[in-house]
């Protein structure tokens, strides 16, 4: 039986993939940005595609870069101009906001662990109205150590002021089970975003096939 001090106080989620249904605006901006600067899109095999929207952007960026400081330069403001425009079609998975405002209404708070810059996370979670909803963020710009590495996970479970015990870190893919797992936190994976397959290898604690699943994770 469930007692007080052992419920969930926390769910800190992943964003790309977990909360928002953004891959194609991802992929649209690389290829783009790319474009414009290089003259040829990249990533295109599926191989890349899957290591490049793991990463933070400036992880990304070195690696399309091969290190050079002026082709960083220009592919990031290629692609944040590309991504302005292309951020307007995505939009949360289907339930996403209802399961959102399920778990404030049950007093749970709500936290965000994410790769993503903050900048183009803010383009959606204002645009969405998910922004509101949520008690405290990590980006990819706040921390040293990018996922994997439980840093992000760690800092937002604190920032809530939460015991990682007691909290849910919810991602699609392995990086977000390791970190959580690391972090000391819950770890659940979803099936409907990026990568299924590769989540499911990392063998999270829980695995729930939409967003009203994990309501009941977090109120049994």
């Amino acid at each position: 039986m469930t007692t007080a001090t052992d419920t969930i106080q926390a769910v800190v989620f992943d964003w790309d993939g977990t909360l928002m249904d953004s891959k194609s605006a991802l992929l649209a901006s690389y290829h783009q940005a790319t474009t414009e600067v290089l003259g040829e899109a990249f990533p295109v095999r599926e191989a890349d595609i899957d290591e490049i929207v793991q990463l933070r952007a400036k992880e990304s960026f070195t690696i399309i870069s091969k290190g050079d400081p002026e082709l960083y330069a220009q592919i990031a403001a290629a692609f944040q101009r590309a991504y302005a425009a292309n951020a307007q079609t995505t939009q949360p998975f289907p339930g996403t906001m209802e399961m959102l405002e399920a778990l404030r209404a049950a007093g749970v708070k709500i936290g965000i662990a994410t790769s993503k810059a903050r900048a183009r996370m803010d383009l959606e979670g204002e645009r969405t109205g998910i922004n509101a909803l949520v008690d405290f963020a990590i980006t990819g710009d706040d921390v040293t150590h990018a996922k994997p590495h439980p840093e992000a996970v760690s800092s937002s479970i604190a920032g809530l002021g939460a015991d990682p015990k007691r909290t849910l870190y919810v991602g699609d893919g392995p990086n977000d089970v390791i970190a959580g797992r690391d972090a000391g936190a819950i770890t659940v994976g979803v099936t409907f975003g990026f990568h299924p397959a590769e989540m499911r290898d990392e063998r999270p604690d829980h695995v729930i096939e939409t967003p009203a699943a994990l309501v009941a994770l977090a109120r049994p």
